[in-house]
């Protein structure tokens, strides 16, 4: 009797190991589907990072190509070429990145402002200098949004050093910084200061205010 119950029991899984086993494999199913889980948000939030990375890169490379390229009025009275400057607005001529192309200069503006959803966004508009610059929908690009703050200002060189006003309205300044704080990760800052400036060789960059080469 005990020969034929040691052969059947050989012959096969009792139900509490099979309950053992089943329990074991529900487990590594539910690990491996976090792990799985893990992995998918790690590079769900890698893409996002990647993607403001590159926005950032790109407004980055846009603000500079234009502010540097700034042409400064020649007088207060010189209208084509005056400067806007305030805490959410810099609109100014320069000379198009283009400009082998297109002659003459264009207006262009970097503004600060609400968004429809609740915070900020950073845009850049250009516009002709002809007919065409009085059109109530210039091309836009918006540079940098979901933002909860952002700011421009500035530096003007004046007989007492740099300071934060300008000593005449035509001035155009020094330095332009555009600061801004990222609404999600945490609160992320960023900032960006360029010199207006205009290329006039290959081995010299000419800064309009001193006109000198560096």
């Amino acid at each position: 009797m005990s020969a034929r119950r040691t052969r059947g029991a050989a012959g096969g899984f009792t139900l509490l190991e099979l309950l053992i086993a089943m329990l074991i494999g529900s487990v590594l199913v539910y690990m491996s589907t976090e792990v799985l889980s893990l992995v998918q948000r790690g590079v769900e939030q890698s893409r996002e990072l990647a993607g403001q990375m590159m926005a950032e890169q790109r407004a980055i490379a846009v603000v500079k190509a234009a502010i540097s390229n700034l042409v400064p009025p020649a007088s207060d009275t010189d209208e084509r070429h005056r400067i806007v400057a305030t805490g959410s607005a810099f609109e100014f001529a320069a000379i198009p990145a283009d400009s082998q192309v297109h002659a003459g200069t264009v207006r262009a503006s970097v503004l600060i402002e609400p968004a429809s959803a609740g915070g900020f966004v950073v845009a850049f508009e250009q516009r002709g200098q002809g007919p065409t610059s009085s059109m109530p929908n210039p091309p836009r690009l918006v540079l940098l949004q979901d933002l909860s703050s952002a700011s421009l200002q500035y530096l003007y060189r004046t007989p007492l050093g740099l300071r934060t006003h300008a000593t005449r309205p035509a001035q155009a300044p020094e330095l332009v910084t555009l600061h801004w704080t990222k609404a999600g990760n945490g609160g992320k800052s960023g900032s960006l200061s360029v010199r207006p400036r205009l290329d006039v060789g290959a081995n010299c960059r000419l800064d309009f205010l001193p006109l000198s080469c560096r």
